[in-house]
């Protein structure tokens, strides 16, 4: 089996918006003509597309909060200092 084809920035955010209306993934994902195997992978590294997955709405200020801590720790792993970022 190949690897699908990555996820855009730009796919990630339609789907986020898409699942923000309660939309089940597997059909938000086909209805875009996204492979759900991209989908996943990016969940690893997209905050806020695990978060929109999860079911909730990733950019209400609750929800901003984790996805910024949940982002402390890959980039602590990654050898990152936060300091660095904007």
């Amino acid at each position: 089996m190949t690897d699908p084809v990555p996820l855009t920035g730009r796919q990630a955010n339609r789907l986020i918006t898409v699942l923000r209306h309660g939309r089940d993934p597997d059909r938000a994902a086909s209805e875009l003509g996204i492979d759900l195997r991209a989908v996943w992978a990016r969940a690893r590294t997209d905050t806020r597309l695990a978060i929109s997955l999860a079911g909730r709405d990733p950019d209400v200020l609750e929800e901003r909060g984790h996805a910024l801590r949940a982002d402390n720790p890959r980039l602590l792993a990654l050898g990152i200092s936060r300091a660095g970022r904007s």
